[in-house]
């Protein structure tokens, strides 16, 4: 065998370590979304239906917003082989990460015949911050991207052999069945190869292109009906143009400078097309900053990244810049340009929504990104100053290790009132005691808590579907909720209302059941108080007697 493939399996089993090595504690807790995917694998495997008693459905209601189902039926043979735990859960998102290292090698195999620079974008990929975060947690986007790259990879295979584009059809179609975002993720690469290699897309067989067409639209029919069925999941919420400015603030901005709405003024400076226009560029431009990239990662939310992380290595930062220049002179083709545009598209989907930035909907970019970093690690092995080439690598090993700091010790003690920490340790406390009580009342919250009741009490799904209801939110487009399981309320607590429900049993975090107002041993028995990893309170589970 050939050194290159010893090289490539050792890259491929440093991603698979860094993916699974003690995956049921890091992230250090289930979120709500990975719990319901693991719970409604558990209930297709035993009833061959959704928590809601929908059978083999393609798009799972959960929470009142919809999910595509591909990840639920991957972690059937998960849950069946492991059992429905953490790891099951989060197994086939972090197996996706390591064909997506794979994949990644192969895509930069035909984009640039270069063996080495393919090896170098594998190894990249395995040890990336972004793609070790998203391969850790039960990430639907992570499953999309490993079928985004599977059908790019075909598509770049059937410019030489016709018949592959059946393939790329597939795997695109996939990825919508995987990830709602994909709809427009997958759509700006589709859309990138089309313009590119258009002139020999319309030399094809015309029989290979409708098939492939009819291949691509009966997978992702589906997704594609939804759209006109409400099951667009809570695109309402998320998108920028559901937050447009207050008119009274427009209005006091417009009176400050003497003018007025729909005056020339107005629609040169102050309109909401225009406030729309800039909040998107500032937005896209963020996911270029070195805060995202290289310092604090995605800062309005703390579960994508490790806490003084970027989304890359600090050290990625020369990479990055020697990169940018190889990929210039190297002059622009195809290749090159699809590289380019890919990069440069990619964040469409996070600037579109309202968070200032988020790892999530621009995950698609790291992978161009990681082509841009292999180039420049290129150039750093090619230098002929032996003291600046091993300088550079000791300093990129440092960074790497800093990573492995911030997120293997940090992020679980750190980051693990994120990551909803505690609501198994309800879950494990309450079901011993449960029984000796008429009512367990237990704080509501967008934490979903239900879910982890029927996940970790492994409730018996027949049995749920049978008593499934969700109150709908009462703000349009967002989550609704479950409120009783059995003989436990998920609801609301005003602690100075019901601290005389005598016989009670309460769930809820020190600011509903406050420490100095329950401490009353005579009215009082505190159960249990659950600590988030970093010491701080949780909850505490507390009687009325």
């Amino acid at each position: 065998m050939k050194i290159r493939n010893w090289l490539l399996i050792g890259v491929l089993a440093l991603a698979a370590f860094l993916r699974l090595w003690n995956l049921a504690s890091v992230p250090p807790h289930l979120t709500a979304d990975e719990a319901a995917l693991g719970y409604n694998a558990y209930s297709i495997l035993k009833t061959g239906r959704d928590e809601y008693g929908q059978s083999f459905p393609v798009i799972f209601k959960s929470f009142g917003d919809y999910k595509p189902g591909l990840y639920v039926y991957l972690t059937v043979p998960s849950v069946a082989v492991f059992g429905l735990n953490e790891f099951a859960v989060r197994f086939p998102s972090a197996l996706a990460g390591v064909f997506v290292v794979y994949l990644v090698y192969l895509v930069s195999s035909l984009l640039f015949k270069e063996k080495r620079i393919s090896l170098i974008s594998a190894f990249v990929m395995a040890i990336t911050p972004w793609g070790i975060y998203f391969s850790r947690g039960a990430w639907e986007v992570n499953l999309s991207l490993s079928l985004t790259l599977a059908g790019i990879y075909f598509f770049l295979k059937s410019l030489e052999k016709e018949k592959y584009l059946y393939l790329s059809a597939l795997f695109f179609s996939l990825t919508l069945i995987a990830y709602q975002g994909a709809k427009l993720s997958t759509g700006i690469v589709l859309l990138i190869l089309v313009f590119l290699y258009w002139k020999k897309l319309i030399r094809f067989e015309k029989r290979n292109l409708a098939t492939a067409l009819i291949v691509g639209l009966v997978i992702s029919s589906p997704i594609l009906l939804s759209l006109f069925k409400g099951q667009t999941g809570r695109l309402t919420v998320f998108s920028i143009f559901s937050y447009p400015r207050p008119r009274e603030y427009t209005q006091a901005f417009l009176d400050e400078g003497g003018e007025k709405f729909n005056t020339l003024t107005y629609y040169l400076f102050h309109s909401e097309t225009l406030n729309f226009k800039r909040g998107i560029l500032g937005r896209w431009f963020n996911h270029f900053s070195g805060r995202f990239l290289f310092f604090e990662g995605d800062w309005p939310n703390p579960r994508h990244s490790a806490p003084y992380q970027g989304m890359l290595l600090l050290s990625d930062l020369a990479l990055l810049i020697v990169g940018f220049l190889t990929l210039i002179r190297k002059g622009l083709n195809k290749e090159t340009a699809f590289v380019w545009l890919w990069l440069i598209l990619a964040p469409m989907p996070a600037a579109l929504s309202r968070d200032a930035v988020h790892a999530v909907r621009a995950m698609n970019m790291v992978v161009p990104l990681v082509f841009f970093l292999a180039f420049g690690f290129n150039a750093i092995i090619n230098q002929r100053r032996k003291i600046l080439k091993y300088s550079f690598f000791g300093v990129y090993i440092l960074a790497f290790i800093y990573f492995l700091d911030a997120y293997f010790v940090h992020v679980p003690k750190h980051n693990s009132k994120y990551w909803e920490y505690g609501y198994k340790q309800i879950v494990e406390t309450v079901t011993g005691v449960q029984k000796n009580y008429k009512r367990v009342k237990i704080q509501q919250s967008f934490a979903q808590p239900y879910i982890y009741f029927l996940f970790h009490q492994k409730y018996d799904p027949a049995k749920y579907q049978k008593q499934a209801s969700l109150k709908e939110s009462e703000y349009k487009g967002d989550v609704g909720y479950v409120t009783k399981l059995g003989n436990i309320e998920f609801a609301p607590i005003d602690w100075s209302v019901v601290r005389g429900e005598h016989g009670t049993l309460f769930v809820a975090d020190t600011i509903r059941i406050p420490p100095q107002d329950s401490k009353d041993e005579s009215q009082f028995k505190l159960i249990k108080e659950i600590k988030y990893l970093d010491g701080n309170p949780a909850f505490r589970i507390i009687e009325v007697k």
